[in-house]
C-alpha cells in the first residue's frame, strides 16, 4: 500500500489532495479539489502492486456509471489506463452510519424505517443494474444531509463478471458476510440483502448483530443473533437466518419496521392455504408464504408522508433461482422519476422574467403549478400504497387515482399553504426592500429610465426569492418530486425537451423585450400601483 500514500498538497491526476478519508484492501480514498476548487472524493489504486484491486476499481466505475439513484454517488472522473489508477466521485457530506451511531446512538422508530427504506431502494437500484455490491456494512453507508447513501463499490461486480476474490479468501467484512458466502457460495443479490439486514440491525442496536472480528464468522454460521423486542426485530431475525428460503424481502422488513400488520399474498393452488395473515410479531417461518423462487413476499405500504425513491427491477435472476409461474410476480415498484432539472430551472426563470410585467399573476401561476405538482405526487403515493396493499392491478389503480386527482389536488392545496405564505412573505419583503432602495435613489439614479429598470429588477429579485422559498419551503419535498413527474410527463423524449426549452427561452426573451421597451407592470388582480 506504500504506493497509495499521499500527503496534503500532492497532485493526483490534476486533483490536489486535501486529506485522507479512509483506506482498505482495495485502495485509499482522499478528499481532493479540482482546479476550480470543487471538492470530491478520489479513490486511488496502485495497479503495479495490486492488479486485482485495479480490476475491481474498473468494475466500480462501470457499476456506478450505470446507476442513477440519489442514494448512490455519481462518478465524476476516472483514469483506468495508467499504472496509478483512480476514480473521482461525488463527495457525500456527513459521516458513516458507524460513526453516526457512535455519536448519536441507534436509530429508532420512523428514523430507522426511513433509513431502511432508502438504503433498500439504493440496493434495489444496484441489483436492477445487474450489479452486486458485496460489502454492505455500516462503514459503507454515509449519513448525508438528504439521507443515507450507499458508497464504496470497490468489491462490486456485475452479475456477468468473473469473480475476483483471491484464491482461498472470502471478500467482505466479518459479521456482514452472509453465511452461504462463508460456506463458499458465490456472492449474489441475496447475500447483499442479508448484509443489508445486518446493517439495519446495527442501526437498530448500535452494534453488529454477530459482533466483530473472527468470532463474528462463527456466530454467523451458528445463527446466533439477539435483537431487542421492537417493531421489525422478528423480521430482521428471520432475514439474518441461514435458511435463504425463510428470509423475508427488504420491503417486508421495511413494512415491519413501520409497525404494519402484514398480509401475505395468495399462494399457488397447490399450497396448503390460499392466504395467510400475520401480525407484525410473527416469528414462525413455517407460517409464511414462500414463492417458487424461494423468497418470501409481503407487500409494504409506504407511509403517506414519506418520500421514496423507487426503481424498476430488471428481469434478471440469481444462479439457482427458478422462473416464477405465470401469475406470480416479484413485487413491482414505481420506476425512478426522470429528473428534469433544466426544464424546471427554465420554468423558474420564466416566472422571474415575467414578474416585472405581471408580478401578482406570476406568483399566482407559480403557486397553482406547485399545488398541481403536489397533487401529482399525492396521486403517485396513493398508487404505490394501493399496489402494495392489493398487488399490482395493471391499469385499474392508476385509473382510479387519476380520477381522484381533484381530491389529491385539493389536499395538496391545503398542504401547500405554509409554503405559499412563506414564499409570499419572503418575496414581498425582498421585492419591497429593493423597491424602496431604488425609489430612494440609493441604488440607481433619479431618471425615469433608471427608476423603471431599477423597479423591474426589484420585482425580479422578489420573484426569485419567492421561487426559491416555494421550492424549498415547508413540506415541499413531495412537491419537488411531483414537479419532476409533471416535467417528465410533458417531455418524454429529447425532441420534446428541446421544444419546451425553446418555448421557455422564447418566453424569457419576450419578457425581456417588454422590460426593455418599459411596459408598465400589470398588477392584476391587485389595483395598479404607480411607480415612484
Amino acid at each position: 500500500m506504500a504506493g497509495l500514500q499521499r500527503e496534503v498538497g500532492d497532485i493526483v491526476g490534476g486533483y490536489r489532495v486535501l486529506g485522507r478519508l479512509g483506506s482498505g484492501g482495495s485502495g485509499s480514498v482522499y478528499k481532493v479539489a479540482d482546479g476550480a476548487g470543487h471538492q470530491a472524493a478520489l479513490k486511488l489504486v496502485d495497479a503495479r502492486q495490486d492488479e486485482v484491486a485495479a480490476a475491481r476499481l474498473a468494475r466500480e466505475v462501470r457499476a456506478l456509471q450505470s446507476l442513477r439513484h440519489p442514494a448512490v454517488p455519481h462518478i465524476l472522473d476516472a483514469e483506468l489506463d495508467e499504472d496509478e489508477t483512480f476514480v473521482v466521485f461525488e463527495l457525500v457530506a456527513g459521516e458513516t452510519l458507524f460513526d453516526h451511531v457512535q455519536r448519536h446512538g441507534p436509530l429508532a422508530g420512523d428514523a430507522l424505517a426511513a433509513f431502511a427504506d432508502r438504503t433498500a431502494s439504493a440496493l434495489e437500484a444496484v441489483h436492477a443494474a445487474g450489479v452486486v455490491h458485496r460489502d454492505v456494512t455500516p462503514s459503507n453507508v454515509m449519513m448525508g444531509p438528504e439521507g443515507p447513501v450507499l458508497i464504496d463499490f470497490g468489491l462490486a461486480h456485475r452479475s456477468d463478471d468473473a469473480r475476483l476474490t483471491r484464491e482461498g479468501l472470502v471478500s467482505g467484512t466479518p459479521g456482514y458476510v452472509a453465511p452461504e458466502v462463508i460456506d463458499g457460495a458465490e456472492p449474489g443479490a441475496q447475500a447483499d440483502r442479508w448484509s443489508w439486514a445486518a446493517t439495519v440491525a446495527f442501526a437498530m442496536t448500535g452494534h453488529g448483530p454477530f459482533g466483530s472480528g473472527s468470532g463474528a464468522i462463527g456466530r454467523t454460521l451458528e445463527d446466533d443473533v439477539t435483537l431487542p423486542d421492537v417493531p421489525g426485530a422478528p423480521a430482521l431475525r428471520a432475514a439474518l437466518g441461514r435458511d435463504v428460503s425463510a428470509r423475508p424481502g427488504m420491503r417486508d422488513i421495511v413494512a415491519a419496521l413501520r409497525g404494519a400488520t402484514v398480509a401475505m399474498p395468495a399462494l399457488p393452488p397447490t399450497a396448503v392455504a390460499p392466504t395467510a395473515v400475520m401480525a407484525e410479531g410473527w416469528q414462525d417461518p413455517d407460517a409464511t408464504a414462500v414463492l417458487p423462487s424461494g423468497e418470501q413476499r409481503v407487500p409494504a405500504a409506504p407511509a403517506d408522508d414519506v418520500e421514496h425513491h423507487w426503481v424498476e427491477e430488471l428481469p434478471w435472476e440469481e444462479e439457482g433461482d427458478e422462473h416464477l409461474d405465470e401469475g406470480e410476480h416479484e413485487p413491482e415498484v414505481c420506476p425512478v422519476v426522470p429528473r428534469r432539472r433544466l426544464l424546471l430551472a427554465l420554468a423558474a426563470l420564466v416566472v422571474v422574467a415575467a414578474a416585472p410585467l405581471a408580478p401578482t399573476l406570476s406568483f399566482l401561476v407559480m403557486a397553482a403549478v406547485a399545488i398541481l405538482a403536489r397533487g401529482v405526487w399525492r396521486r403517485s403515493v396513493a398508487i404505490r400504497a394501493a399496489e402494495a396493499k392489493r398487488g399490482r392491478r395493471r391499469t385499474s389503480d392508476t385509473v382510479v387515482q387519476t380520477i381522484g386527482l381533484p381530491w389529491h389536488t385539493l389536499r395538496a392545496a391545503a398542504e401547500a399553504v405554509p409554503a405559499i405564505l412563506t414564499s409570499a412573505a419572503l418575496g414581498i419583503g425582498a421585492g419591497a426592500g429593493a423597491w424602496w432602495l431604488v425609489s430612494s435613489g440609493n441604488v440607481v439614479g433619479a431618471s425615469s429610465d433608471a427608476q423603471y429598470y431599477g423597479h423591474a429588477g426589484a420585482l425580479a429579485l422578489g420573484a426569485l426569492v419567492a421561487v426559491v422559498a416555494m421550492a424549498y419551503g415547508p413540506f415541499m419535498t413531495g412537491t419537488r418530486e411531483g414537479a419532476h413527474r409533471m416535467a417528465a410527463a410533458v417531455s418524454p423524449t429529447g425532441g420534446l425537451r428541446a421544444a419546451w426549452t425553446l418555448v421557455a427561452l422564447t418566453a424569457i426573451l419576450v419578457a425581456a423585450i417588454g422590460v426593455y421597451v418599459q411596459l408598465a407592470p400589470w398588477w392584476w388582480p391587485l389595483p395598479d400601483l404607480a411607480v415612484g
